[in-house]
């Protein structure tokens, strides 16, 4: 019996590795996914703003509901009448509180009526990190 000479080409030899081919398309899939799954962080730059705007508003929210615990004739000793006063300040917060009386049929201009006393409290940060916010109530006067 005669055997055919095994060809150097047939024979497989036990190599660990990559082919080219197998690098090459690992290659090109992650040059596909990478610039998709990127694009998607690319707003994050400014990401704390929105932070900074929920935690000011809860700040503000939280001062005016202060302010409508207090006797009407009382809100001034916290918040004086004329000139915006700067409040205490809430960490990384400052906060200037305006009080002034208004009428019925401008409550957006100062005047001597006893109709209702508008407090304006403008919150921002002290860094500069995002924009005022001004929140704005009315409270009735007592006669």
């Amino acid at each position: 019996m005669t055997y055919a000479p095994k060809s150097v080409f047939l024979e497989k030899k036990n190599q660990a590795g990559f082919t080219i081919i197998e690098i090459i398309v690992a290659i090109v899939v992650i040059g596909i996914t990478v610039p998709a799954i990127m694009t998607s962080f690319q707003g994050l730059a400014g990401s704390k703003n929105p932070e900074f705007v929920i935690q000011g508003s809860f700040i503000g929210q939280k001062k005016m509901e202060e302010f409508a615990n207090l006797y009407r004739d009382t809100i001034t000793a916290f918040c004086p009448e004329g000139a915006a006063t700067p409040l205490m300040p809430e960490g990384d917060y400052s906060l200037d509180c305006l009080s002034e009386q208004v009428n019925a049929t401008d409550p957006d201009s100062s005047t001597t009526s006893t109709f209702a006393r508008k407090i304006t409290l403008t919150v921002s940060r002290t860094d500069g990190a995002m924009s005022d916010m001004v929140f704005n109530a009315l409270f009735a006067l007592d006669e």
